[in-house]
C-alpha cells in the first residue's frame, strides 16, 4: 500500500512540473503587454500638438475619441496624449522618439494594445490569438482616418483576409456562407465578425459564451432540439460534419455523402442485398412486374446518398419503422 501511495505522489509531482513548463512556455510567447513610458515627460495640451500637426485638429475633433464623455474614459484624460503619451519633451525637441508612435518604431505590439485597452476595458484582448501573433489594435483599426465603421482600416472581409488567406480560399468554394455577396454594393449579408470576436472570447474567439452549437443555432434555429431521437454528432459539435467557411460538398459538408457518413457508420444490410436482373416478380397483393431491376440496384441506391432514406439527420421526434425494434434511424 505504501508503495502505491509513493508512486501516485510521484506522478502528481511529474504532472505539476509538466504543467508549469507548459504555462511558462505559453506565457513566454505572449507579447510584452506592458505600459510604455516617456521618462521625464509631462502632459501639455492638444493645442500644443496642433501647433505642428494642424491638419489633425479637424480630424480629431470629428472623431469619437474627442466626442466621448470624460466619465467614459475610466479616469484616462482625453486628448492626443491619452494615446501618444506625455508630449512635453517631444514638443520641445521635435524628436519623434520622444512620443508614442504607432508605426512600430518605438512601441511593441503589446505596448500599443495596452494603451488602447486602458479605455476599452471590456475587451478580452490578452486571451485572444491576435496578440499571441504580434497583432496590435492598429493593425486593423485606423484611428485618425478610418475607411469604414468601427474605425477599421478597410471593410470586412477584405481586412480579415489580408492575414487569413486559407479562410479566403474556403470562402471561394462552391458552398459558403454569404460573406462575399454584396461586397461591391456594400449590402453585405454576413461578415466575419458576425460569428467571430476578434478581440477574444471564452470559446475560441467566437461570439458565444456557451457551446459552439449555440452560435450556429442563432441562425439555424430549425435544427435546435431537444429531439426524442438525437444524432450524437449534432449535439456535440456542428463542425464535425460541416465546415462553416466553405466546402466543395453541398450544405457546407466536409465531404460528400456517403463518405462523410461512413467515417462513423458502416454500410448496413441494404448494400449486401442482391437485386433482380430484369423485372421484379409479384409479391403478395402488390405487383411490381412493371419495375425493372439490376443485380446491383440496392448498392446503387444506398451508396449514393444516405439522406435519401435518413432524411432527419439533425434529429427527429418520430420513430423510424424501417427496421423492427430500431426507432432511431432518423428516417422521418
Amino acid at each position: 500500500m505504501k508503495k502505491k501511495i509513493r508512486i501516485a505522489f510521484s506522478e502528481i509531482i511529474l504532472l505539476s512540473i509538466l504543467l508549469f513548463i507548459v504555462l511558462f512556455i505559453s506565457c513566454s510567447f505572449r507579447p510584452n503587454f506592458s505600459k510604455p513610458d516617456i521618462e521625464g515627460a509631462v502632459r501639455v495640451s492638444n493645442e500644443t500638438c496642433y501647433g505642428c500637426h494642424d491638419t489633425m485638429k479637424k480630424i480629431f475633433q470629428n472623431s469619437i475619441h474627442d466626442r466621448i464623455a470624460p466619465f467614459e474614459t475610466g479616469g484616462i484624460e482625453k486628448g492626443c496624449e491619452a494615446c501618444h503619451g506625455a508630449g512635453s519633451k517631444h514638443a520641445e525637441s521635435g524628436d519623434p522618439a520622444l512620443i508614442f508612435s504607432y508605426n512600430g518604431k518605438n512601441l511593441t505590439p503589446g505596448q500599443q494594445s495596452y494603451l488602447c485597452v486602458q479605455c476599452h476595458t471590456r475587451m478580452n484582448w490578452q486571451s485572444s490569438e491576435h496578440p499571441a501573433h504580434d497583432v496590435s489594435c492598429t493593425d486593423c483599426h485606423s484611428i485618425h482616418t478610418p475607411q469604414t465603421g468601427k474605425l477599421l482600416a478597410k471593410s470586412e472581409p477584405s481586412l480579415c483576409f489580408d492575414c487569413h488567406q486559407h479562410i479566403r480560399a474556403k470562402i471561394m468554394m462552391p458552398n459558403h456562407h454569404p460573406i462575399w455577396e454584396g461586397e461591391k454594393t456594400g449590402r453585405k449579408r454576413m461578415t466575419c465578425s458576425d460569428c467571430h470576436d476578434p478581440h477574444g472570447s471564452a470559446v475560441d474567439g467566437l461570439k458565444t459564451d456557451e457551446r459552439l452549437n449555440d452560435l450556429c443555432l442563432k441562425c439555424h434555429a430549425r435544427y435546435q432540439g431537444p429531439y426524442v431521437f438525437e444524432h450524437e454528432p449534432v449535439i456535440e459539435d456542428c463542425c464535425i460534419c460541416h465546415d462553416p467557411h466553405g466546402s466543395i460538398a453541398d450544405n457546407l459538408l466536409k465531404q460528400n455523402e456517403p463518405f462523410l457518413c461512413l467515417q462513423c457508420h458502416q454500410f448496413h444490410f441494404h448494400t449486401g442485398k442482391q437485386g433482380y436482373d430484369g423485372t421484379v416478380p409479384p409479391t403478395g397483393s402488390r405487383n411490381y412486374t412493371a419495375v425493372t431491376s439490376t443485380y446491383d440496384s440496392w448498392k446503387i441506391a444506398t451508396t449514393t446518398r444516405c439522406t435519401q432514406c435518413h432524411t432527419q439527420i439533425h434529429g427527429s421526434d418520430l420513430p423510424s419503422q424501417s427496421v423492427p425494434g430500431s426507432g432511431g434511424a432518423l428516417t422521418r
